[in-house]
């Protein structure tokens, strides 16, 4: 707290000192550029040092400026400390406390959709609040506009990696099956591109072959942790759905069926198309997410490009990285470490 008083006194003086020096600068300008100075406005200064300062630069923050101290040094300095030397911001200690702030509120959202995903396909119960996922892609706030949006409302300096995590982490929450509450946070810090969403070249996704009875079809393959699967997907079928020559209660687990399905049920081709899938390697999950990986590419051909668009914004045509943990020395698994015993 000492620290800090202290640094708002220095604060307050240098901005008084330099106030001082702007205003006697301002008058001296005003009377070099016969203007009165109670007249003379931020823009006749503006003009002023483009005339007499003319400057090549290509970088305008680089150009001669004159501008009141207050517009460039920070102004939030509202004691943060309550009676006890406490501060009010429970990330006051992180420097950045309203940075640190916006994206612990992201990752708290994406843990909460991950865990209402997981009792969805545990319990097979619906949703608690309604889902999608978004129909367009956003764009996040540039770099300008982040690094002005911090200092102007927050007084807080960010760097470019701080826009750099703040970008990936949005896009990986946008990727997600949203809640409302959901969607109006991410609006905060973007908007919903204008221009149409190209996700590959025109001919790769309209690439198909026709076997010997005339049917078209696409084969791709799928990959998920150790799991490979090859899908092939025939147009103009009767909704065959067929793995390692069995049909969907090749999976167990309903969660597990849900995901092979859920790219027929997204570009409306229950009914559609015929699947056949052979797929090795990996668990249950593993096989089914290598079955949706290869059946989500393999369907390109025979959707629109609306479907193509929302296929790649539900990230359905990207392989999934995650892989398990390994395990770490001297602990039981990954993360669990042994029971502590006294003796």
């Amino acid at each position: 707290m000492k620290a800090f008083l202290k640094r708002a006194k220095e604060h307050e003086s240098k901005i008084n000192k330099y106030t001082e020096e702007y205003e006697l600068g301002r008058k001296h300008l005003a009377n070099m550029m016969g203007i009165h100075p109670d007249e003379m406005t931020q823009e006749h200064i503006n003009e002023a040092i483009r005339y007499l300062l003319p400057s090549g630069l290509f970088d305008k923050g680089s150009r001669p400026q004159f501008k009141h101290p207050k517009d460039i040094l920070p102004l939030n300095f509202d004691f943060p400390f309550d009676k006890a030397g406490r501060p009010y911001h429970y990330q006051y200690y992180t420097l950045l406390p309203n940075y640190h702030c916006i994206m612990s509120e992201a990752a708290w959202r994406m843990e909460c959709l991950r865990e209402e995903e997981v009792r969805i396909g545990s319990t097979g119960a619906p949703p608690q609040e309604e889902m999608k996922h978004l129909s367009e892609e956003y764009e996040w706030m540039d770099l300008r506009t982040f690094l002005n949006y911090f200092k102007s409302n927050h007084s807080e300096v960010v760097q470019v990696n701080e826009h750099n995590r703040f970008v990936i982490l949005m896009t990986k929450l946008s990727k997600m099956r949203l809640r409302e509450q959901d969607v109006a946070f991410l609006k905060q810090f973007g908007s919903p591109k204008t221009s149409e969403i190209n996700v590959m070249d025109t001919e790769e996704i309209k690439k198909f072959y026709v076997n010997e009875q005339g049917r078209k079809f696409r084969t791709k393959n799928g990959y998920r942790k150790s799991a490979i699967a090859q899908v092939t997907v025939y147009a103009e079928g009767e909704g065959i759905l067929e793995i390692n020559g069995k049909g969907i209660e090749y999976f167990e687990s309903q969660y597990a069926r849900e995901q092979v399905l859920f790219p027929l049920v997204l570009t409306s081709s229950l009914n559609k198309v015929d699947v056949h899938a052979r797929v090795e390697g990996g668990g249950e999950m593993g096989q089914s997410g290598a079955i949706r990986h290869g059946l989500s590419n393999a369907l390109l051909p025979f959707v629109s490009q609306q479907m193509v668009n929302k296929l790649s914004l539900s990230g359905l045509l990207d392989r999934d990285s995650r892989v398990k943990e390994r395990n770490k020395p001297g602990q039981k698994k990954a993360r669990k470490q042994f029971q502590w015993r006294a003796r």
